[in-house]
C-alpha cells in the first residue's frame, strides 16, 4: 500500500492493524489510545497521518519512516517529508506577539471562535497571535490555513498548548462569503427553522459523551443525513472546533440555549 501524510489511520489499520499499533506505540506512547476499540472506530477513519502527528506531538517524518519500515510504500509527498529540512519557527519580539487565552471562554461554555477571528483580523503584517488553549485546535489551524495563515504549535504541558498564527506572504484571497459571516449567526429564528424541517428532523443527544465523542457522533450522523433533512443536537456546550468542519461540508447552523444551561444545535444545508 502506498501512503502519504493525508492517508487515514483507518487505511493503515485495515491493512496491518497490530503491526501498525505496535510500531506507533514504540514511536510515541500517545498512540496507545489506538488499543481502544471505541476510539479506533470513532477517530481512525477521520484522522489523517498529518492530523495524528499533530495530536500526538509526533513528527510526520518519524511516523512515515516507521510505516515504511513495516512495509508501507511512500509516494512522492511522503518521500518529500522524509528528505526536506524541517521549518524553523522563530518567535517574534514580545511587542509583536498578541496573546489570547481562550480557556476561560471555553470553560464558560461560550464560543471563542469569533473572538479568535477578531484578533486574527486585527493582526498587523509583522505581528503574531499566540493562542493559549488546553488542546491543539486542529480545525482552527485548517480554517486559518485556508485563509493564508501559517501556524506553529508548542506543548508546554499536557493541558497547556500554545498555537502561533501569522500571515504568510501569499495570503489567500477570501471569497465574497467568508467563514466569518457564517459564524455571526442568521436572521432565521430557531423555531421557524424547526418548523421548516418538521418531519425531516433527525435528533441526537450527545450531552452524556466525553470528548471527542460529541464531535465525532455529530459528524457520523451528518454523513447519513439526506440533503433535505436537518440534524437537531442536544449538547452541553457550543462545539467550538466542530464549526470549521461544518463550513467545509457546506452546512449552516443555529444555536439556542436551553433552560438547563445546555444548548440546542440545528445543523442544515441551505
Amino acid at each position: 500500500m502506498t501512503i502519504n501524510s493525508q492517508t487515514t489511520i483507518k487505511a493503515l489499520l485495515d491493512v496491518k492493524q497490530e503491526e501498525v499499533i505496535q510500531a506507533l506505540e514504540k514511536l510515541n506512547r500517545n498512540f496507545r489510545r489506538l488499543r481502544n476499540p471505541a476510539l479506533r472506530k470513532l477517530l481512525a477513519k477521520r484522522v489523517s497521518i498529518s492530523d495524528a502527528c499533530r495530536i500526538a506531538n509526533c513528527r510526520e517524518e518519524d511516523f512515515l519512516k516507521a510505516m515504511n519500515e513495516i512495509g508501507f510504500r511512500l509516494n512522492e509527498d511522503g518521500l518529500g517529508i522524509l528528505t526536506k529540512a524541517g521549518d524553523i519557527f522563530e518567535l517574534p519580539a514580545n511587542d509583536r506577539v498578541v496573546e489570547l487565552d481562550v480557556r476561560p471562554v471555553i470553560s464558560a461554555n461560550q464560543d471563542p471562535l469569533k473572538l479568535i477571528l477578531d484578533h486574527v483580523n486585527k493582526l498587523k503584517e509583522d505581528e503574531c497571535l499566540k493562542l493559549v488553549n488546553s488542546f491543539e485546535p486542529i480545525p482552527l489551524i485548517t480554517l486559518l490555513g485556508k485563509k493564508g495563515y501559517k501556524s506553529h504549535v508548542e506543548r508546554v504541558s499536557e493541558n497547556v498548548i500554545l498555537t502561533y498564527f501569522w500571515k504568510s506572504e501569499d495570503k489567500a484571497k477570501e471569497g465574497k462569503r467568508t467563514e466569518e459571516s457564517c459564524l455571526l449567526g442568521s436572521f432565521i429564528s430557531f423555531d421557524n427553522l424547526l418548523a421548516r424541517y418538521r418531519g425531516k428532523l433527525k435528533e441526537i443527544d450527545v450531552t452524556h459523551l466525553e470528548m471527542p465523542g460529541p464531535m465525532v457522533t455529530i459528524l457520523e450522523n451528518l454523513e447519513s443525513l439526506n440533503p433535505d433533512e436537518a440534524l437537531f443536537v442536544h449538547h452541553k456546550k457550543v462545539p467550538v472546533y466542530l464549526i470549521p468542519h461544518l463550513h467545509d461540508k457546506g452546512y449552516e447552523y443555529l444555536i439556542q440555549e436551553e433552560d438547563n444551561a445546555k444548548i440546542s444545535l440545528l445543523i442544515y444545508k441551505p
